[in-house]
């Protein structure tokens, strides 16, 4: 698979999943706040956190909300890092944009993943978004107390810290993008 190819299919779905989120955060109450497309690593994960709390500090988000939505801020990115799939080329096509509605805020981010992880991943998330808030505080407290590593360091903590953060507020799809992979995307929303 070759995502960088120019006029691609993948390329053309990615690319219209990006220009619907821009497009729907322009106006006088609306705004896009953070946006990265590309590639993320460590160090890009550190400036956009920064960034990101920079934004929210400067706009006069409160504390509490600040603390959400870096929390998921950076579960969002390390996500991204670790389980990211990359092309032919070691390109990892993804996205992260924060966009401001009046007093809320809502993380997009998409990453290109295999079929296989996509089927679980939706699984996984289904499973969360059909908890009530003293189930996923338990789930989470179960996966915190007893969860062992993955062998990408993970211990399925990601997910439910957005979804706790979030007041289990967030959304997910997966478009197909050939038959070995699909764009993951994910949004969740807090109030500033």
């Amino acid at each position: 698979m070759d995502l960088n190819k120019k006029g691609s299919v993948e390329e053309s779905i990615f690319s219209a999943k990006v220009n619907s989120i821009k497009a729907a955060y322009t106006g006088d109450e609306k705004k896009i706040i953070v946006s990265h497309i590309g590639e993320l690593d460590q160090d890009k994960v550190n400036s956009i956190s920064t960034l990101v709390e920079n934004q929210m500090e400067n706009l006069g988000v409160s504390k509490s909300a600040v603390k959400k939505i870096f929390n998921i801020v950076i579960e969002t990115l390390q996500n991204i890092c670790l389980h990211g799939e990359k092309d032919n080329n070691g390109y990892q096509m993804t996205y992260f944009i924060i966009g401001k509605n009046n007093n809320e805020f809502t993380i997009f981010s998409g990453n290109i993943v295999t079929s296989n992880v996509a089927e679980k991943l939706n699984i996984r998330l289904n499973g969360i978004k059909s908890l009530n808030d003293a189930d996923l505080k338990k789930q989470y407290m179960d996966v915190l107390s007893n969860g062992e590593l993955s062998a990408k360091g993970g211990a399925g903590l990601g997910f439910l810290t957005i979804a706790l953060k979030s007041g289990n507020n967030m959304d997910f799809e997966f478009e197909v993008l050939n038959k070995e992979y699909s764009l993951f995307s994910l949004q969740s929303k807090v109030q500033g």
